[in-house]
């Protein structure tokens, strides 16, 4: 499967270059770098770096943490907010190991400033103060992809679900056709990748969009335009085939 992927040579871009019309719709801007759908992966991972960083101030529903621009923080991202209680020990040597923790809410970052950011909480009940500790988890992030194609499953989104699963910084799930940020909560996933494919003026381009589930806020949006070339061919007639299909069941 990855040896497949590296065939499939593309044109990508990353919200910073991706240009909107006044009616909507996407547009690539000229300074694209070529990759691979690996490249796409890597690019989704810049936007959960392990970072840990802790409550300035609390103010109403608005918390102020000290992250700032340089770690690399996105608006949209859910960041959890914990506490550190009492220290625990090794049983036999005495010493200390760590401090427990308790998980006191999750918030959501909508501004980023030059040394903090500041977060919205989202989850009810929370008893967040200054002092409490804030962090994106360095284990696996649940994160679901689905096709906005009606027509089954998507030839590009298993790649994805595949390359993104190498990283080693997420736990794939893949839901079905047209599943919605609150569908992907369900299955509690943190985030949701919309993913879709079409073919305009003769280029197939790669729409996709990441949502965080528990407000549906979008992180960024990608525009991936696939560039022909003789190793990419049969990927391309896949993919062509498959917009055929879509096309007929629609005329259907």
């Amino acid at each position: 499967m990855k040896a497949l992927r590296l065939l499939l040579s593309l044109l990508f871009c990353s919200l910073f270059s991706l240009v909107f019309s006044p009616n909507g719709f996407a547009t690539i801007d000229p300074g694209v770098v070529q990759g691979n759908i690996d490249d796409i992966a890597k690019t989704v991972l810049t936007y959960f770096p392990k970072v840990a960083g802790t409550v300035v101030s609390v103010d109403g529903e608005t918390v102020i943490v000290n992250l700032g621009k340089e770690k690399g923080v996105s608006k949209g991202v859910l960041l959890t907010v914990y506490r550190e209680e009492e220290p625990f020990y090794h049983p036999v040597t005495g010493v200390p190991l760590g401090r427990f923790e308790e998980e006191v809410g999750t918030v959501e970052v909508e501004q980023i400033e030059g040394d903090h950011l500041n977060a919205r909480k989202i989850t009810p009940g929370e008893s967040i103060r200054a002092g409490d500790g804030v962090r994106i988890s360095a284990a696996r992030i649940p994160v679901g992809i689905t096709s906005l194609s009606p027509g089954g499953p998507d030839f590009l989104a298993t790649e994805l679900v595949s390359a993104l699963s190498e990283t080693g910084r997420f736990r794939v799930d893949s839901l079905p056709p047209q599943s919605s940020a609150s569908d992907a909560f369900t299955r509690k996933n943190l985030y949701l990748i919309r993913l879709a494919a079409s073919k305009v003026e003769g280029q197939f381009l790669v729409e996709l969009e990441i949502q965080n589930t528990q407000t549906g806020q979008s992180l960024s949006k990608m525009a991936v335009q696939i560039v022909q070339s003789e190793e990419s061919d049969l990927i391309l007639e896949h993919l062509q085939y498959q917009l055929f299909e879509r096309q007929q069941s629609q005329i259907k």
